[in-house]
């Protein structure tokens, strides 16, 4: 609530006081411009003599600080300094367990912004991405970078016009008809299998920075062609199943339909046969290396005749259906990098052992958010439902 002056308290008591008929005074607050419920306004008569002096705020009222100004600068602004000047990533998220360790008090995330930026300045910025030694020259590259910038985006605003296509009440009809196939099989008998990536010197895009700092974040590489790691992943409804990753000599161009084949082969179907349900439905987008009949195949070849479909999403679909793309692979990506930057040495650990950490509860929250959970309304993410006239 913003604060109330002593002087605005005393002109909507005297209007209750002398109210007429069933005037209420809530009602008679919010004619002051001001958003007060009755027992605010009860609280402010009890405290009234009829001078606005006797409404004014005392010293020491109102809620106590959760932490005192000596707590904030020791154990908030320290660390968001500390990994300024030594240009790591940092989060009010991480923060939180350390402060509420350090000083016994169960600090909520959002007072702990409030102090964040009320008190310390702090602001959230794009991180920008720096070796060491890229570190050492950073004002000349920052100079450099900002001019880019304004060229690109100055050329992408006169050349380069956004166009979103719109969406047809067809394509919802479709969507609509997918959902409903699958919210009769059931979730637990659901595969999705999709492909991701990360590369080397990847690191959080975002970080606090305090006022006069460098928003700067020391990667390992910071070049656009860094080598690349394709993962590919699966997940049922319940669990997530063991991923391939492949490194840029592995994968050539990009990952092919015989790298799917194989992953297939090597693993997939057994670990969908050890999930013990019967039968299996695999979904999958319309990419090139998605061969509907030859994947059916390898699964049956090689023991898992539980799979008895393989089914491709409608076209540009994957973001309303696939709870992979809505939105596990964006879970997966912060997990991946809430540790720091990634490098050669750690990035196949990290990206595996981070799409182990699913839990049921996080792939169950993102089947919903997709419409796939029995009974949802399957016309839920109609962008426009007046115009296109669903009917359940």
């Amino acid at each position: 609530m913003k604060h109330i002056t002593a002087q605005q308290k005393h002109d909507i008591l005297i209007h209750v006081r002398d109210r007429r008929g069933n005037e209420q005074p809530e009602e008679i607050a919010a004619r002051h411009g001001v958003a007060a419920g009755r027992s605010t306004v009860y609280s402010w008569l009890q405290q009234w003599d009829g001078t606005p002096r006797s409404l004014e705020r005392k010293a020491g009222s109102g809620k106590q600080r959760t932490l005192s100004a000596a707590e904030v600068q020791r154990h908030v602004r320290a660390p968001i300094l500390a990994a300024n000047r030594a240009a790591r990533a940092v989060r009010y998220s991480s923060l939180l367990a350390s402060v509420r360790q350090k000083t016994g008090k169960q600090v909520s995330i959002q007072t702990l912004r409030r102090y964040g930026h009320k008190e310390l300045g702090a602001k959230q910025k794009r991180g920008k991405k720096r070796t060491a030694d890229e570190r050492e020259c950073a004002h000349t590259l920052h100079v450099a970078a900002l001019s880019l910038c304004c060229v690109l985006y100055l050329t992408a605003c006169v050349c380069l016009p956004v166009v979103c296509p719109p969406v047809s009440a067809d394509m919802c009809e479709q969507i609509a008809q997918v959902r409903r196939k699958l919210q009769r099989i059931g979730t637990q008998h659901i595969l999705f299998l999709d492909e991701t990536h990360k590369r080397d010197g990847d690191v959080q895009n975002y970080t606090i920075v305090l006022e006069g700092e460098p928003p700067y974040i020391e990667s390992s590489n910071t070049s656009s062609y860094a080598p690349r790691y394709d993962m590919i992943a699966c997940c049922s409804g319940t669990t997530t199943l063991p991923p391939v990753i492949y490194d840029s000599s592995e994968r050539g161009r990009g990952v092919t339909q015989e790298m799917l084949l194989q992953h297939i082969r090597n693993l997939l179907a057994q670990a969908a046969g050890a999930l013990d349900v019967y039968p299996l439905l695999l979904v999958v987008d319309r990419s090139g290396i998605h061969q509907p009949d030859n994947m059916l195949r390898e699964f049956h070849d090689w023991g898992c005749q539980e799979m008895k479909e393989v089914l491709l999403l409608p076209p540009a679909s994957a973001k309303r259906l696939s709870p992979l793309d809505n939105s596990l692979f964006n879970l997966w990506r912060t997990r991946v990098l809430a540790d720091g930057g990634l490098t050669k040495h750690n990035i196949r650990r990290r990206m595996s052992d981070a799409w182990n950490s699913i839990t049921a509860e996080d792939i169950r929250a993102q089947y919903r958010n997709c419409g796939l959970m029995r009974h949802q309304d399957v016309y839920f993410d109609c962008p426009n439902p007046t115009a296109h006239k669903h009917r359940n």
